[in-house]
C-alpha cells in the first residue's frame, strides 16, 4: 500500500516537472469544477471526473487515486462557476503539491455547457423599434 502511493507520487512528480520542462506557452487541464471554494476564491478542476464523484467530498475523491489530474485555480471569481461544469484551465506555472496550486491566466467553459445553459436559460427577449421614430 505505502509502495503503491510512493510510486504514484513519484509519477505525479514526473509529469508536472517533464510538463514544465517542456512546455513553452500555457499548459492546459481541460476538467470539471468539482468544488467552489467561496472563502479562498478558488475552484478544483479534475480531468476525467466522473458524475458519482461530484457530489463527495473532494478529499475523499483525491483519496482515492483514481484521478491523476486535479488543480486548484486560484483567484478565481467562484460566482462565476459552479459544480459540475467542463472548463479548460490555461496557465503557465504550478506548484509541486497534489492537487496543484495554479493561477490561471486564461478560462475557457465548454461550448456544450454554454448551450445547455442557454437552452435551460430559454428565448431572450428581443427589442424592437415601436413607434413613429423607427420608421
Amino acid at each position: 500500500m505505502l509502495l503503491k502511493a510512493s510510486l504514484q507520487s513519484t509519477l505525479i512528480f514526473v509529469f508536472l516537472l517533464a510538463l514544465a520542462a517542456c512546455s513553452k506557452g500555457d499548459n492546459v487541464l481541460k476538467g470539471k469544477v468539482h468544488t467552489v471554494d467561496v472563502e479562498n476564491t478558488r475552484i478544483l478542476v479534475i480531468a476525467q471526473l466522473k458524475e458519482e464523484d461530484l457530489n463527495k467530498n473532494y478529499k475523499e475523491v483525491l483519496e482515492t487515486n483514481m484521478y491523476s489530474q486535479a488543480i486548484w485555480v486560484n483567484k478565481v471569481s467562484p460566482s462565476k462557476y459552479k459544480k459540475g461544469e467542463e472548463i479548460e484551465v490555461f496557465y503557465q506555472t504550478s506548484d509541486d503539491s497534489f492537487p496543484a496550486q495554479v493561477t490561471a491566466s486564461k478560462i475557457v467553459k465548454s461550448k456544450i455547457e454554454q448551450c445547455s445553459l442557454q437552452a435551460k436559460q430559454g428565448p431572450r427577449a428581443t427589442s424592437v423599434p415601436y413607434g413613429p421614430e423607427s420608421r
